[in-house]
């Protein structure tokens, strides 16, 4: 049986924004997806590992400065109601992470305005004010399950105490936590929730928290 909920680990591109894939967006802003097109087919097929495909699309991006990336990353919205239930967890005492195999440009950002307790995701280099092509990965989609666990070590909460949010499989990796698809892009998201919401407004969450 599950426990009270203490920790809400939320996925970030098309969860907490409406953006699928901040590395696509990023491809479309800086006009580099047909690189990117290219290195996501490999990753498909199994060609390359997860670490190599982000390589692949950080080096696309060597030489932008980090205030075109900045204006890029400020016009993302997010969902509506975000910021309703982040306030929300935090006026009941509730831990937040975002974990993201996107980029920390946008999860450090969000994590700063949203008052997350816990953020992770993949570092692109900088360099005297620019991006050196590099990145450091340190979530992947295969390995999100480690990642939330790490974290509710760190929060002192067990397993059993978290709740999950995502769009997509690899969001909902663990079986022993409470499993809500968001907007769910693929079956497999479907088949593993415990809950699905099909609406944009991410507030919809809340009363299956049950927190009060």
């Amino acid at each position: 049986m599950r426990g009270t909920i203490r920790l809400v680990v939320f996925d970030l591109d098309g969860t907490l924004t409406p953006v699928d894939s901040l590395w696509k967006y990023l491809h479309d802003a800086f006009g580099t997806w047909e690189r990117g097109r290219q290195a996501a087919h490999r990753f498909l097929k199994g060609e390359i590992s997860y670490t190599q495909w982000a390589e692949a699309d950080a080096s696309c991006w060597a030489g932008i400065s980090t205030v075109a990336l900045s204006e890029v990353i400020d016009k993302i919205p997010y969902h509506r109601g975000v910021r309703h239930v982040f306030e929300y967890l935090r006026g009941h005492s509730v831990k937040t992470a975002i974990v993201s195999a996107g980029l920390s440009v946008l999860a450090n950002k969000s994590a700063r305005e949203l008052g997350a307790d816990f953020v992770e995701a993949n570092d692109l280099e900088v360099r005297e004010g620019a991006l050196t092509g590099g990145i450091r990965v340190r979530v992947s989609v295969t390995d999100k399950g480690k990642t939330i666990q790490e974290i509710a070590a760190r929060a002192l909460v067990s397993v059993e105490s978290v709740a999950v949010v995502g769009d997509r499989a690899n969001d909902l990796p663990l079986d022993n936590c409470l499993k809500i698809a968001f907007n769910p892009k693929d079956e497999l998201a479907r088949r593993r929730a415990d809950v699905i919401i099909e609406d944009d407004d991410l507030s919809r969450i809340l009363p299956y928290l049950n927190l009060t």
